[in-house]
């Protein structure tokens, strides 16, 4: 991350263990891959999506965040349904941190093939390295294509603000080279970052 997780591509391994499912039969019969053991893989959307989802059935992803800081994501979705949505967590050990709410709005009339995309900021900053995230879902029959992940806000700068460059005295790049007043972009000043437009 920043980064795209199809949701399709969830964390080899088994039931109750990178996954679980409320049944073991693959009511999509996609033919993605052959170690769903039940998870429902759909052919939709032009591509391969997660599909006949339940209450409490849940999927694992590993990923490398690559850029820590605060992130947005936009998760791309389907309903015929009202009331559809999942969760997205952080696994540590046995412990699942909620970090986004996504609520899937009816896209369609007992229809699932119109996608729609819903974005939300995540309430917790995501360290870098390592991590598995977890898709819960809260609310049956939503259709996941996928989830586009973004960094909005770069680690240690929770609010940044616009700052002439003459109001500064020494500025270094994140390098920790000194950068003169024509710089622009992410600067330590006084131990501190800030943006310089």
């Amino acid at each position: 991350l920043p980064g795209i997780l199809e949701a399709e591509n969830f964390d080899k391994g088994a039931e109750g263990f990178t996954f679980h499912d409320s049944d073991s039969q693959d009511e999509g019969k996609a033919g993605y891959r052959s170690d769903n053991e039940g998870v429902d893989i759909v052919k939709s959307n032009n591509g391969y999506v997660i599909g006949y989802t339940n209450t409490g059935e849940w999927l694992e992803y590993s990923v490398n965040v690559k850029e820590a800081g605060r992130y947005s994501c936009e998760a791309t979705v389907s309903s015929g349904t009202t009331g559809s949505g999942f969760t997205i967590g952080l696994v540590n050990g046995d412990q699942v941190t909620t970090v986004a709410r996504i609520n899937v709005p009816k896209t369609g009339d007992n229809n699932w093939d119109t996608y729609r995309t819903v974005k939300v900021n995540l309430t917790k900053a995501l360290t870098e390295g390592e991590h598995t995230l977890r898709f819960t879902i809260t609310g049956s029959s939503c259709n996941i294509d996928k989830v586009e992940f973004t960094c909005t806000t770069p680690d240690g700068i929770e609010s940044p603000v616009p700052t002439q460059p003459s109001a500064l005295n020494q500025m270094f790049n994140l390098a920790g080279q000194k950068v003169g007043a024509g710089y622009r972009g992410i600067v330590i000043v006084n131990g501190r970052k800030v943006v310089v437009k």
